[in-house]
């Protein structure tokens, strides 16, 4: 057997624990040894984490609101573009249309 096998045959093998072991663990657990669950630290950090979870969210709803405005006054003036294209269209249309009724055609020759 080499050195590793034994320093592992070592270090895995079972041993009996001390007497005053579950002493050790009771005092570190009894009520004046025991870590609160919850410090002030953790609460802290987890107020801050949910303050910047939910200034984000508003931070990202305001945008969109502001995006939907801004693609409703474009729509808004798109329209209004149209609509004056439109009329300027059916001027034309109406000029060409008295010009074509003032044209006199030759006749066809048959």
């Amino acid at each position: 057997m080499n050195k590793l096998e034994r320093d592992l045959r070592e270090t895995l093998r079972r041993r009996v624990p001390p007497a005053d072991l579950e002493a050790k663990i009771l005092a570190r657990t009894s009520a004046s040894g025991v870590r609160r669950l919850f410090s002030w630290r953790k609460l802290a950090v987890a107020a801050t984490i949910a303050l910047m979870i939910g200034g984000t969210v508003l931070i990202q709803e305001h945008t969109r609101q502001a995006e939907r405005e801004r693609a409703e006054k474009a729509k808004a003036e798109l329209m209004v573009a149209f609509r004056i294209t439109g009329s300027k269209v059916r001027e034309i249309q109406a000029r060409v249309n008295s010009f074509q009724q003032r044209v006199v055609y030759p006749p066809l020759n048959q």
